[in-house]
């Protein structure tokens, strides 16, 4: 955890606070403080609430109709930290915009083919941003060892109009 103790040492020289040559490694660490941090956030696509009917191919299958598109984060709430600190981090880190959940009404259209002796229908995708979420903590308390208690991975709907369709089936 090499960078956190640089963050820890940047904040110290940025408030004015010098700290003597060789009291670094007398620094004191809290073993029972659980910190955390988001890792490896990158863009995904995930499904929403629209589909069109299912269609045997060959053909060409249309979804148009006017409907409210909804897509929900796969928050659990079971990661220890909360959503709005987490989505806090994703906006600070990654410059992402996100949310617990997303919604718009609009009138949708899109088309494809389906291929002969294939049962498909179209299925709306949204544009998501998916991170690991990493709780851990100093193990000796001269600040270096860390043990990495837990990771679990979430992911928030972007607060923007980037849908994507897909013909999905069944065989």
């Amino acid at each position: 955890m090499r960078l956190r103790r640089g963050i820890a040492a940047g904040v110290l020289i940025a408030t004015g606070v010098v700290v003597p040559a060789g009291t670094a490694a007398a620094a004191k660490c809290n073993t029972s403080t659980v910190y955390w941090y988001a890792r490896g956030g990158h863009e995904v696509y995930v499904g929403t609430n629209l589909y069109s009917d299912w269609m045997e191919g060959p053909g060409r299958i249309t979804y148009q109709k006017t409907a409210t598109s909804e897509s929900n984060s796969s928050w659990s709430g079971d990661l220890g930290v909360s959503i709005p600190l987490v989505i806090a981090e994703i906006q600070n880190k990654y410059s992402k915009t996100v949310g617990k959940s997303h919604a718009v009404t609009d009138s949708w259209s899109y088309t494809a083919e389906v291929p002969s002796g294939k049962v498909r229908r179209l299925h709306q995708l949204k544009q998501s941003w998916r991170v690991q979420v990493v709780r851990w903590k100093y193990t000796t308390s001269d600040c270096k060892k860390t043990k990495e208690v837990s990771n679990k991975t979430a992911t928030f709907p972007t607060k923007n109009r980037d849908y994507m369709w897909i013909l999905v089936g069944r065989e």
